[in-house]
């Protein structure tokens, strides 16, 4: 089943290459509208369409636009986007957004100097070739090289908002959870520390037989690519770009992967530096003195072992956390239940309809 966050992403992306091809600018903001408003639905598109709501009662989704979410629901594509590549680059969409530039600026390169993939970009800005384009300075051309460089070095990889890894990650761990035998299973990494942003998902599995696991998570019907496949780890490429790894562990060492797992790299350093001050080694695996275990079966005795008291998951990014929970001056998390509202408005400057002022 396709999600929120890969439909609001084909609206996106088609909106992009309309406004690359000039078409109406009405038109345009209404799929950049209406990817807003599906991005932020609480519930599957597709699932309300199987449950016969009416999707043309959403705030910028009328019965055109309906139409097209219940055949994006049905065939996984997205036509008129399909259409449009034909004529207009893809990839265009991709330059896009790069930092500095946008759908007019790219369709400027494009005509150009028929840029129209990051490479092309990378190599025209080396070779000067900005230089005599209206609007490009030298600051500009910089920031475009340095955004364009990251992404070529990163392979292209996003990230996506945790929002949307939420809509992601919830299918794919209820696949998961069915498994005969399996026992827990954890996102960790930023998804689980709570950033705003995820890059991709790490997940963790407990099950006293791990080749079932990597079987179900290989063919989940959410994977477009098995970049690998072991017998305790595997890495999938899902429909929406994210790339997703799976750890199975044991059950003696499910805490001292889940804090290996959770942790920025700075936060997991200091703690290494910490067990190495008293003869420990920290891994994946466990906590050892010498070949000897002595803590790893839950994070809280993790953190024991290094005279620690339990850090929370969304705390672990080396920014003071380890040295207040040494000195028993850990902050206090703001829970849901401490949430009495949030009020907000929008403006017309997006979806709103009036003025700052108004």
């Amino acid at each position: 089943m396709i999600h929120n966050a890969e439909i609001a992403r084909l609206f996106t992306r088609y909106a992009t290459l309309l406004e690359i091809d000039r078409a109406n600018a009405f038109r345009v903001r209404a799929y950049r509208n209406a990817a807003r408003t599906i991005e932020n639905l609480p519930r599957s598109v597709c699932d309300l369409i199987t449950e016969g709501e009416d999707l043309s009662e959403l705030p910028g989704i009328g019965k055109d636009l309906a139409h097209k979410l219940a055949d994006i629901c049905t065939s996984g594509r997205f036509a008129e986007l399909d259409d449009i590549q034909k004529h207009v680059p893809g990839a265009l969409a991709d330059l896009a957004e790069v930092p500095g530039l946008g759908p007019k600026r790219v369709k400027q390169l494009y005509e150009a100097l028929k840029i129209k993939s990051m490479e092309d970009l990378a190599a025209a800005v080396r070779a000067g070739k900005l230089h005599h384009l209206h609007g490009f300075g030298a600051k500009l051309e910089q920031t475009i090289l340095k955004a364009v460089e990251a992404q070529v070095r990163d392979g292209g990889s996003e990230r996506i908002t945790l929002f949307a890894a939420e809509q992601v990650a919830g299918p794919l761990v209820a696949h998961l959870k069915s498994v005969r035998g399996i026992g827990k299973v954890t996102v960790a990494g930023s998804y689980r520390r709570r950033r705003e942003t995820v890059g991709d998902l790490d997940i963790l599995v407990t099950a006293a037989k791990s080749g079932p696991v990597i079987d179900a998570f290989v063919s989940y019907e959410d994977v477009v690519e098995v970049q690998s496949k072991g017998t305790t780890r595997a890495t999938v490429i899902l429909k929406s770009g994210l790339q997703v790894d799976l750890r199975v562990v044991q059950d003696k060492s499910y805490g001292a992967a889940l804090v290996y797992f959770t942790g920025s790299k700075a936060h997991n350093i200091q703690l290494r530096l910490m067990a190495v001050k008293r003869h420990l080694k920290v891994n994946e695996y466990g906590v050892f003195r010498g070949s000897r275990a002595v803590a790893g079966r839950d994070e809280k005795e993790v953190y024991a072992s290094l005279d620690l008291p339990y850090i929370e998951p969304e705390l672990r990014e080396n920014n003071g956390e380890i040295e207040a929970a040494a000195a028993g001056k850990l902050p206090k998390l703001v829970t849901v239940a401490k949430i009495r509202g949030d009020l907000h408005c929008h403006t017309k400057a997006s979806d709103g309809n009036a003025t700052i002022e108004e």
